[in-house]
């Protein structure tokens, strides 16, 4: 029997008395994955085909452990707050750049900024009239439901501040390299003249700062995922 049937039986065997959901079928091709991955590992390792499949299935948890990493939430409000976390963060950081206007490069900052808003704004506007309704009228639950796989999340609502975190410092430490290099290269001080050259190294440095809309929105994905949980029993 190839190696292929074997896994598609064992997974059939394993998805029994399951429901035919699309989270379903996304779980099921990712074991199917795992274990061709595992198997070829094992086979390079020298172990038989039957060591190798054996090994590898018992490695791969059942259905309702791996389900259980997710949780179902209501996917209108879930989205739509997310939409609106989006608008709002960027409106704020539109609204604070509007000083920086009396200089070519703050204003083109605030118009991208601006820009960045409408965008925001239009995708949150047709979201709502693109799903107007749908949270009474959808007829089932996974069709009214977003699943969320929550140790990804948590792991990556830690990693975007570490990126981001080192995003910031890469460009600070470009600016300072770029600006003060040959200053500090040479030893000679560091001279600002006057308050509109201190204004354009303030603003350089604090532009990377509003990338934290980023980090922000992730953190924000994570934490109203209690607020619209709802059981697959509903």
């Amino acid at each position: 029997m190839r190696m292929e049937t074997r896994i598609d039986r064992h997974l059939d065997r394993l998805f029994a008395g399951t429901r035919n959901t699309i989270e379903h079928q996304e779980l099921k091709e990712e074991i199917r994955s795992n274990l061709t991955a595992r198997i070829e590992d094992y086979l390079s390792e020298g172990m038989s085909e039957e060591q190798a499949f054996q090994t590898a299935i018992q490695h791969i948890s059942g259905v309702e452990e791996l389900m259980g990493e997710y949780l179902s939430v209501e996917r209108v409000p879930y989205w739509t707050t997310l939409w609106q976390s989006a608008l709002m963060y960027s409106l704020v950081a539109w609204i604070v750049t509007i000083p920086m206007r009396v200089m070519v490069a703050g204003a083109a900052l605030n118009n991208l900024l601006l820009i960045v808003s409408l965008v925001v704004g239009a995708g949150y506007v047709f979201y709502l009239i693109s799903n107007r309704g749908n949270g009474e009228n959808e007829s089932s639950l996974g069709q009214k439901t977003t699943r969320i796989r929550m140790p990804l999340m948590k792991k990556w609502q830690r990693r975007v501040w570490w990126l981001w975190a080192g995003f910031v410092l890469a460009l600070w430490g470009t600016q300072a390299a770029l600006r003060f290099g040959s200053n500090i290269w040479f030893d000679r001080p560091i001279e600002v003249e006057g308050p509109y050259q201190l204004a354009v190294i303030l603003i350089a440095f604090a532009v990377p700062l509003l990338s934290i809309m980023v980090p922000l929105i992730v953190n924000r994905a994570y934490r109203i995922v209690s607020k619209y949980e709802v059981s697959d029993n509903v």
